[in-house]
């Protein structure tokens, strides 16, 4: 009957490492400072250490159970560290995607004053082209006086011709 309440004082010793690494993770877990976590990320091996060290060696469900919540520990941290460097990876991309969006804000912004002076620049054209149109319109009715002073001249000399040739020869015979 002896033995079997020692093997139980062992159980509430691991027990108590247990809730010792517990405690040590729950801390870990809850902590949203990362310079916290990774020191308490070194204490929990610390804790467990100490732990197995106080207990007998001669126990096989005590050295079970101090291999399984070191393997717990390191679990638990490797998880940690892998969420951290999740996070971190995750804030480096926000960074970076926030740094495109200011550029691309600051590349339309400068589009946006291209597009202004584009615009003044074709409302300064504009009277020109006004100009231009104006200046073609009174071309094209000198043209059409021209033409039509050529068909007068071609008419009247036309009849100078027709004029001087019967004119002509009345003269000389």
């Amino acid at each position: 009957m002896m033995e079997r309440s020692q093997p139980q004082q062992h159980k509430s010793t691991s027990a108590g490492g247990v809730e010792k690494a517990a405690a040590a993770a729950g801390e870990t877990s809850s902590s949203s400072q990362h310079d916290e976590v990774a020191a308490e990320r070194t204490a929990a091996p610390a804790v467990a250490q100490e732990d197995s060290r106080a207990q007998t060696n001669d126990d096989p469900l005590a050295k079970a159970l101090q291999t399984l919540f070191l393997n717990v520990t390191s679990f638990i941290q490797a998880e940690l560290q892998a969420t951290s460097s999740e996070f971190k990876l995750l804030e480096n991309l926000n960074l970076r995607v926030a740094s495109e969006y200011d550029h691309q804000a600051d590349f339309a912004a400068g589009l946006r004053v291209f597009v202004e002076r584009l615009k003044q620049k074709n409302n300064n054209f504009a009277h020109y082209l006004q100009q231009i149109d104006e200046i073609d319109q009174e071309v094209t009715e000198l043209e059409a006086v021209v033409s039509t002073l050529d068909n007068y001249t071609s008419n009247l000399e036309a009849k100078i011709k027709v004029a001087c040739s019967s004119a002509a020869p009345k003269r000389f015979t």
